[in-house]
């Protein structure tokens, strides 16, 4: 029987387990039940699972993950879908270009995006990350998941 790996991510907190099919599950199964409420199951709660492991959760779409916290305004979209990226998509940084993208394919597109960047960049809740395919790319500051998170939390 070959290993298995399987990664749970609740915030900035992470556990990953690997070994065999059983004991990945055994262990996976203790730690939900010591450490996750069901109420907190479905609150920000990632599991991801590499290729050729045990099945996980189906991952939320970008609109479904924007319609569930129902954010207030454009900054509060920008940085979920910022955080959408990061966290659901493990990609370690993102452009402008691909908030408007993604604000479009929501159904919900952003005015200017390029100045809700720059304002949540003035509020230390998203910082430059260098370059991406010749664009300036960008992440949320820890500040930046903290807000996010205790968005998802309240909600």
């Amino acid at each position: 029987m070959s290993d298995v790996t399987v990664k749970i991510m609740l915030g900035g907190f992470s556990v990953e387990v690997a070994g065999p099919q059983e004991y990945v599950d055994k262990k996976l199964e203790e730690l939900v039940d010591r450490f996750l409420s069901p109420g907190r199951k479905a609150s920000g709660l990632e599991v991801k699972v590499p290729e050729g492991s045990a099945s996980g959760d189906k991952q939320l779409s970008p609109a479904e993950f924007v319609k569930r916290y129902s954010p207030s305004n454009q900054t509060d979209r920008a940085l979920l879908l910022g955080y959408y990226l990061e966290r659901m998509r493990a990609t370690p940084s993102f452009t402008s270009g691909e908030l408007s993208t993604l604000g479009r394919d929501i159904k919900r597109p952003f005015g200017n995006i390029s100045d809700v960047v720059a304002q949540l960049a003035s509020r230390g809740l998203m910082m430059s990350a260098g370059d991406k395919e010749g664009k300036r790319a960008y992440s949320l500051t820890a500040s930046g998941e903290e807000y996010i998170e205790s968005m998802l939390q309240s909600k």
